[in-house]
C-alpha cells in the first residue's frame, strides 16, 4: 500500500523544475542589462572594462650641468600616489627637425627623484623630461621640459687629401676641409718655416696656403688639423713632403698692369732667354695661397684676367723653361 502523504517522484521532479525556472527568473531580472527573457538591455553599461587613467606628471623638474664632468643631473618632485612605481627620463635635442626623444633612464622605471646623465659634450642644447609610471605600466604626461647647453668638448674631423706643391714662390699646400664643425686650420711644418714661431701656429681659415718662409732647396715636411671655435683640435692630416726650388734664370720685367673694363691686364717685357713660356700666379689679399692661372707663351709678353677677384688681386709672374723650372716671381697687383 502506497502513503499519500509521500509525493510521487513525478511531482517532485516537476517541483524541482518550477522552482528552477523561478531562480532563474528572479536571477536574470537582477542582473544588470538583462529583462526576464535573457536579452540584452538596450540601456545597458557597457561591456568593456575602462582602462584606468595614469599617474599625474611630475613637477618641480630642475636641471644642472658640470663642466669637469660633462654631466646633467635631472631633479624633480615625486609623485605621492601609492601606486607610482618610478619614473622615466627622456632627452632630445632641443630645436627643430631634431631626432625623437630617447629614454635614458634604462628600462626599469627609477625609484629615485633624480637622475644624472652624460649628454655628448658637443656644445649642443638638450631637453629633459620626466614621467611617472603606475604598477600597471600606465605612464603619465611629460613634466614641464628643462633645458641644458652642453661644453663643447669634441674635436672636428681631421682635414683630408692634403697635397703640396714647391715653387720659386714658396711651397704651397691644398687640402679639403671636414664635414661638420670647425673654425681654423694650423699648420705645422718640420723644420719650422714659420718667420715669427713665438707667434703660435700657422693658422688659416682657407683651405690653401703658401709657405713664403720656406728655404731653397731644403724638404719640408707639412701636416694640417681642423680647430673648432672652443679650440678642440682634429687629429692631423698624412705628413708631405716638398722643396722649394731655386729660381733658374732672369724674372720678368713687368711693364704694366691696369684694369680696363673689369677685366685684369698684364704686360712685361719678353725674354728671349726664357724660349718657352711664362707661369702667372693670382691670390687675393684674404687668401694665403697662390694659384696658377695662366700659362701664356713665351712670345705673348701679356696676359689678361676676366674675372679679377674682388678688392686687390695679387700677381707674380715667372719664366719657365724647358725643363718646367721657373724665375724668381716678379709681383703686381690690381684693384678692380
Amino acid at each position: 500500500m502506497i502513503d499519500s502523504a509521500v509525493p510521487s517522484p513525478r511531482r517532485s521532479r516537476a517541483r524541482r523544475l518550477r522552482i528552477a525556472a523561478v531562480t532563474a527568473a528572479v536571477a536574470a531580472a537582477l542582473t544588470p542589462g538583462l529583462g526576464l527573457t535573457g536579452a540584452a538591455d538596450a540601456h545597458a553599461a557597457p561591456s568593456s572594462v575602462a582602462v584606468a587613467a595614469g599617474p599625474s606628471a611630475p613637477t618641480g623638474t630642475d636641471v644642472t650641468y658640470e663642466l669637469d664632468s660633462f654631466t646633467a643631473t635631472i631633479t624633480w618632485s615625486g609623485n605621492a600616489r601609492k601606486n607610482v612605481a618610478g619614473y622615466r627620463v627622456f632627452r632630445r635635442p632641443a630645436g627643430e627637425g631634431a631626432p625623437p626623444a630617447e629614454v635614458i633612464s634604462g628600462d626599469a622605471p627609477l625609484t629615485a627623484t633624480s637622475f644624472t646623465d652624460h649628454p655628448p659634450a658637443d656644445g649642443a642644447t638638450y631637453a629633459y623630461w620626466v614621467r611617472a609610471v603606475d604598477r600597471a605600466g600606465h605612464e603619465s604626461s611629460d613634466s614641464a621640459a628643462v633645458y641644458v647647453s652642453t661644453a663643447d668638448a669634441t674635436a672636428p674631423e681631421a682635414p683630408t687629401s692634403l697635397t703640396a706643391q714647391g715653387t720659386t714662390a714658396g711651397n704651397t699646400l691644398r687640402w679639403t676641409a671636414p664635414p661638420g664643425d670647425w673654425d681654423h686650420f694650423e699648420i705645422s711644418s718640420d723644420p719650422d718655416t714659420r718667420p715669427y714661431p713665438d707667434e703660435g701656429a700657422t693658422t688659416t681659415s682657407f683651405t690653401a696656403h703658401t709657405d713664403l718662409s720656406a728655404p731653397t732647396g731644403v724638404s719640408v715636411s707639412y701636416r694640417v688639423r681642423a680647430v673648432d671655435a672652443a679650440g678642440n683640435a682634429s687629429a692631423y692630416t698624412e705628413t708631405v713632403t716638398v722643396t722649394r726650388p731655386e729660381p733658374v734664370g732672369p724674372t720678368p720685367a713687368l711693364v704694366e698692369s691696369q684694369v680696363i673694363d673689369g677685366a685684369a691686364h698684364l704686360w712685361w717685357d719678353v725674354n728671349s732667354e726664357m724660349t718657352n713660356y711664362y707661369h702667372v700666379y693670382r691670390r687675393s689679399p684674404g687668401e694665403q695661397a697662390w694659384t696658377l692661372v695662366g700659362t701664356p707663351y713665351a712670345s705673348s709678353g701679356s696676359w689678361v684676367d676676366p674675372q679679377p677677384l674682388f678688392g686687390y688681386t695679387n700677381y707674380y709672374i715667372v719664366n719657365v723653361d724647358d725643363a718646367g723650372r721657373e724665375s724668381a716671381p716678379a709681383r703686381t697687383s690690381v684693384q678692380p
